[in-house]
């Protein structure tokens, strides 16, 4: 995983030679004209993943003898495709407090996620969720203090209208991606102002802001939009109209969505992809449904095509399933000590079948394999 601001590079050319042809005289050959070098096109890898919902069981777990916590165990699944994106983002979904932390449904959590997420090499996260202002304005502020001083990007909640009005964008080694958040509700509460949090869902809202980042200078640009029914395994048909309204308005490359702790469909739309639902990244809920410990993570690569844009070359996905007594993030694509092997081929078979309800694999979505992983020569 490089670090924000050297996540991408355009792979080196390979170094080209020329083999002489056989003679076909005895006069000596003339030399081949040297080939020119032809560089790859640019490319930046994006891995998003689901809700990270500290509920009190993983509080529990994660606290050590001296009162601090510790996630490592908890996101050491992750690490592996963290670090094989340039640029990974979380969705945080709840406010960084300070002790007693709260659970459900006005929640608080330690500091110490942030750093272990940023440990395994994730860039940033979005902030705008149902539960952003769980903790008022102090909470928000606090999260995004967090977040910065484990320089980490953040968007989707801010501590000043300046923040809020700067162009939600990374620099990622020259290459510019914009990140569009907003939340459909934070749970019949109020921000202080109206534009401490995202909030506005609307296409009209989402496309303009989208189209600001492009003036500002944004290369790439995603939406981030927190919405859905909890539990269910389709988009709401609001969702799903949002979804292919941002994707056929063209202002957006790639489009993704948390909320619902539950794995929904991945669409393409006219080239654009649509991931409806990431489902929980992490989470130990109390209401019993076997929906809300599966998830998916993503990887989306975008490579520059001639005339300068950015498409999504290849989008990759990897079913995860989180286990009991003690909660882990557990990958379940391939055969595993994480999981029993009955469960875990359960969950993929229904997390394929859900991923794949819009005909994704047919389109081009591919199992995501870490270049770390693969068989050498592949």
């Amino acid at each position: 995983m490089a670090a924000l601001l050297a996540g991408c590079s355009a792979t080196p050319p390979a170094e080209v030679t020329a083999s002489p042809s056989p003679a076909t005289s005895s006069a000596s050959p003339s030399p081949a004209p040297p080939l020119e070098e032809t560089a790859e096109p640019a490319s930046l890898s994006l891995a998003v993943t689901g809700d990270v919902l500290l509920h009190p069981t993983l509080l529990a777990e994660a606290e050590q003898e001296d009162g601090e916590y510790d996630f490592s165990d908890l996101l050491a699944g992750l690490e592996p495709y963290i670090q094989d994106a340039d640029v990974a983002l979380c969705n945080l979904e709840t406010p960084i407090g300070e002790p007693p932390y709260r659970g459900y449904p006005m929640f608080t959590v330690p500091a110490q996620i942030v750093g272990d997420l940023a440990n395994i090499g994730y860039d940033g996260c979005t902030t705008a969720t149902n539960h952003t202002v769980d903790d008022g304005t102090e909470g928000v502020i606090r999260t995004l203090d967090t977040l910065e001083a484990a320089g980490m990007f953040a968007t989707g909640s801010y501590r000043s209208l300046q923040e809020a009005q700067n162009p939600p964008i990374m620099d990622v080694d020259g290459v510019k991606l914009a990140v569009i958040a907003s939340t459909y509700s934070l749970n019949g509460l109020s921000a202080d102002t109206e534009w401490r949090v995202d909030t506005d869902i609307s296409a009209q809202s989402l496309v303009e802001r989208a189209e600001k980042a492009r003036e500002a200078g944004a290369d790439i640009v995603v939406a981030a939009v927190h919405d859905g029914a909890e539990y269910t395994s389709r988009p709401t048909d609001a969702q799903r109209k949002l979804g292919r309204e941002l994707a056929d308005s063209k202002a957006f490359d790639f489009i993704y969505m948390h909320h619902t702790h539950s794995v929904l469909p991945i669409e393409n739309r006219r080239g654009t992809w649509i991931v409806y639902g990431l489902g929980n990244s992490v989470a130990k809920h109390a209401t019993p449904t076997i929906l809300n410990r599966e998830g998916i993570s993503v990887k989306a690569t975008f490579t520059q095509e001639e005339d300068e844009s950015w498409q999504v070359s290849e989008l990759a996905w990897v079913p995860h399933f989180l286990s009991e007594n003690p909660v882990r993030w557990c990958q379940v694509a391939e055969p595993g000590e994480c999981v029993p092997e009955e469960q875990a081929e359960q969950s993929l078979e229904r997390s394929t079948e859900t991923v794949d309800a819009y005909g994704a694999i047919k389109d081009g979505l591919v199992p995501w394999v870490p270049e770390a992983d693969q068989p050498a020569g592949s």
